[in-house]
């Protein structure tokens, strides 16, 4: 489940489902209506995203996925993928508070955020589909290089592996590292922050901060199709069904 809670003038969403938060579709559009619920409050001035547990979002539920039709699975990449670009272009402030392990889809919806929080122990960061099989979208790959370049996106997406915090650190993959006791302590903190600010100021230098990427948010029905292809062919089914999640 998605738990939505209000602290003073901050959202704070918990991604919440046992083991390792795994988002299937149910949980997607929770999401989804847990930012625009907080987007449209005139009294939230920023969006804090975390994970229960030791893991931020492992990223797509592939057991789910692997039971789905592949209209069902369309559907949901295309939730997830509509989740990202709103919380990229929402008018608030965002920050992931990367509380454990954040993979894939949990990796998609960190990098969306302004801000990027992480836990210095027990917490790796990747966008590893790579390792599996699969390729991943223009939205994402357009996010990604907007935040730590060409050179260290390709390092990310080519190479597959987990990284640290220290070194999603190194590349600005993240913005700063605490250690995992203090992590939500100075996540909400820093969200606190804004709650003098001017919300049409916020919003309006948001706005002009991405005005040029939105043509960029949008993954065309070809980069669907082919990751669908790829999702079911009987090398990428094999793989998927025979993932270690290992904490």
């Amino acid at each position: 489940m998605i738990r939505l809670e209000k602290i003073e003038q901050v959202s704070v969403v918990t991604i919440d489902k046992p083991k390792v938060n795994a988002l299937d579709s149910k949980m997607l559009s929770e999401l989804g209506e847990a930012f625009s619920e907080s987007e449209k409050n005139p009294n939230i001035k920023a969006i804090l995203v975390q994970g229960s547990g030791s893991f931020f979002s492992f990223g797509l539920d592939i057991p789910f996925l692997l039971g789905c039709s592949r209209e069902q699975v369309e559907k949901t990449l295309r939730s997830l993928l509509n989740t990202c670009r709103d919380i990229y272009l929402s008018k608030k402030i965002t920050i992931s508070s990367i509380n454990g392990h954040a993979t894939g889809a949990g990796c998609m919806l960190a990098i969306s955020t302004d801000y990027r929080f992480m836990a210095r122990e027990r917490a790796k960061i990747a966008l590893n589909e790579i390792n599996i099989g699969l390729s991943l979208f223009p939205s994402t790959i357009f996010i990604l290089k907007s935040l730590v370049g060409n050179n260290h996106a390709k390092q990310i997406l080519l190479g597959g592996e987990m990284m640290d915090s220290e070194s999603a650190l190194r590349i600005g993959l993240v913005d700063q590292v605490f250690n995992k006791d203090e992590l939500k302590k100075n996540a909400l903190e820093f969200a606190r922050l804004f709650a003098s600010k001017d919300s049409a100021v916020i919003s309006s230098m948001k706005s002009q901060l991405v005005s040029d990427a939105t043509p960029f948010l949008s993954d065309s029905n070809e980069y669907i199709e082919e990751f669908l292809d790829i999702f079911y062919s009987s090398q990428t089914q094999e793989i998927l069904k025979n993932i270690e999640i290992r904490k």
